[in-house]
């Protein structure tokens, strides 16, 4: 079971954002908000698929193309040698 309250393993719950629009911000300790969907944590929790999925997601967009230009690069360089 996935810890919701890591970064990137839930969603803001978009019922206390609309409540908190309200509450006035400049105070430091604010009144805690009720909330029946997600008990007043203002976090949503994903499931283990959707954790999954965001990280491959996340992995193929930032990993995947620096690992195509490292083969690309060794791939030259062993024609030119080779």
């Amino acid at each position: 079971m996935p810890d919701h309250t890591l970064h990137g393993n839930n969603e803001r719950c978009p019922a206390c954002e609309l409540r908190q629009e309200a509450v006035d911000r400049s105070m430091i300790l604010r009144p805690k908000i009720k909330c029946q969907v997600c008990d007043g944590t203002g976090l949503l929790p994903l499931s283990t698929a959707e954790i999954v999925r965001r990280t491959c997601e996340e992995a193929r967009r930032i990993y995947w193309p620096q690992f195509e230009a490292r083969i690309a690069v060794l791939t030259t360089e062993n024609q030119t040698n080779g």
